[in-house]
């Protein structure tokens, strides 16, 4: 994983078919870019169904003007082999029912869930 203010962290842990999300503090066009081609690099890594574990602890709420475009890679996702989803944010209202709208949106339906606890997160996703 990079560690950058505007970067994305993508991890995958082939062991557990989960690929793991840090969303940057701050969110930009061009960061959901290039987030998009290392996501579509890490699922080509492991080439069948995997799960997702996203933080976005970062951040208070995704812009709304990217909303849109994360509900789309959450579908391109759903497509590639997603079956299964773990967003973690910060403990607001905004920012959780904005997760659970873009997850709803997506087409996981009861696959994915919002935690406020990344530990949390994970098991679910890797008792599942």
């Amino acid at each position: 994983m990079s560690s950058s203010e505007g970067a994305f962290e993508v991890q995958v842990h082939e062991r557990e078919r989960v690929i793991e999300v840090k969303y940057p503090r701050r969110l930009t066009p061009e960061a959901l870019a290039a987030y998009a081609d290392q996501l579509k690099l890490a699922v080509g890594k492991l080439n069948s169904t995997w799960r997702c574990l996203v933080d976005q602890t970062s951040l208070d709420v995704i812009p709304p003007h990217l909303t849109d475009q994360i509900t789309e890679m959450n579908r391109w996702a759903v497509q590639h082999g997603l079956v299964g989803a773990a967003r973690v944010v910060r403990k607001t209202a905004v920012g959780e029912l904005q997760s659970k709208r873009i997850l709803r949106e997506s087409g996981l339906g009861e696959t994915a869930h919002v935690y406020f606890d990344r530990t949390e997160a994970w098991q679910h996703l890797t008792n599942a």
